[in-house]
Parts: structure tokens; sequence; C-alpha cells
């Protein structure tokens, strides 16, 4: 992505989390407010085309950028592009466990179903990642260090984070139905069986696809609001 400046000045970034709005720019070296031409081609391809947008923050990472001024026809192209790729993107799971062994596993057979995993030794750390970023699904031990798995899912629904969470656990059925009335989405007894364990990978799927084409389905009203 080519970035113009007012003054004329230009350099190249690279885009990321491109949405009808906006895009983040990694790396970008621009400080906010600032109005920029943004040059750029769509990953679905198709012609180059511009887009005069703001800079609205700068973060660690990169810079935020709003479009403005946008064709409906640049519109709706862009919404296409973030559709399919919305649509195609891996399965993102968190697997909050303390047992490196337990919790690589459960990676590997994720991963194994073209999902993409990060694994959390505490719900701690879980709730700090979940503050800045938000998982399609987690895998939940109980017996954590720290705050409990119980506790973990009790903070979920309060604070109204609502992703959905499996319980990997060697708990009974009184803490299993604890689990579900916390809000889980379902609960796998260790040892795990491995074809329960895919049938829910399969489930998070569907159920990610689900939220994904309601987030649309929301960004699409709120568009169309005056």
């Amino acid at each position: 992505m080519r970035v113009v400046e007012a003054s004329g000045k230009s350099w190249v970034g690279e885009a990321a989390n491109l949405s009808p709005f906006g895009i983040k720019i990694r790396e970008a070296r621009i400080a906010a407010p600032a109005i920029v031409r943004l040059e750029f081609e769509l990953p679905i391809g198709g012609a180059r085309f511009a887009i005069t947008a703001v800079a609205v923050r700068t973060d660690p990472d990169g810079g935020a950028f709003a479009f403005i001024n946008l064709a409906r026809a640049d519109f709706l192209r862009i919404w296409s592009a973030v559709e399919s790729l919305f649509l195609r993107r891996k399965l993102w799971i968190m697997i909050v466990d303390d047992d490196p062994a337990l919790a690589g596993g459960l990676a590997d057979l994720a991963e194994a179903h073209d999902s993409a995993t990060c694994i959390l030794p505490s719900a701690e750390e879980a709730l700090t990642y979940l503050a800045q970023d938000e998982p399609d699904a987690i895998l939940l031990d109980l017996g954590l260090p720290g705050m409990s798995g119980l506790h973990f899912l009790d903070t979920l629904a309060r604070q109204q984070l609502r992703v959905p969470v499996v319980v990997v656990s060697g708990a009974g059925e009184g803490e299993a139905a604890t689990c579900l009335r916390l809000g889980a989405l379902d609960f796998l007894r260790k040892p795990l069986d491995l074809e329960q364990l895919r049938l829910t990978l399969k489930m998070l799927e569907l159920t990610s696809v689900t939220r994904r084409l309601h987030d649309i389905d929301r960004a699409r009203d709120l568009a169309a609001l005056p």
C-alpha cells in the first residue's frame, strides 16, 4: 500500500485489518490527525484504486486510518473483499491450560484441522489477552493456577465476553453442569475422545462462521443509518 501525504511525500506500508470503514497500516510513519491518499489493490484482485483517509490513531504496531468521502462503488468493492477474507479466515482458538504436554497436544490436533492456536497457562493471562483481542473460541481447563476455570467462566459472563468456551477437564458431572450454567458451550471429559474433539472443532467452525455473518449484518445495518 502506498500512502501519499498532503505534502506530496509518499511511502509504502503493509496493510492489515481491512474493513469497509478503514484500515490499519503496520509501521505507519504519520501522526494523527492527518489527511492522506491511500493507493492499493484489494487481495481478491482487480485494478488499483485510491481512497482518501484520515489518520485517527497511532498504535505500537501501526496506525489506524478511517476512510472519508468513500464512493459507493469503492465501498462495495471493499465490502466484498472483507466478506471473502472474513469467511475464509482460519478458526482462531485460545487454549488455556497449565500442562504444556496436554496444551500442546490440543494445539496439534486443532492445527491438524486447519485451525490456528495460542496457548496461555493461566486464566489471568487469558483475560489480559482478551482485553486486546478476541479469539473465535476457547478450550479451557478447570484446574488452573491462581484463578480457577470456573472463576474464569464467571468473569467472562459478568464482563459479557461472549467467546464460545469448551471446557476440557476430568471434573465430575456436578462441575460439568456448573460450567454449562456459567455459559460454557460444551464440556469434554479427560482423557479425550479424539472423535468427540473433531466433532467439537467442527461445531466451533460453524459457530464462528455464524458469528462472523452476524457481525457483517450488524455492520451493514450501521452503514445504512443516516
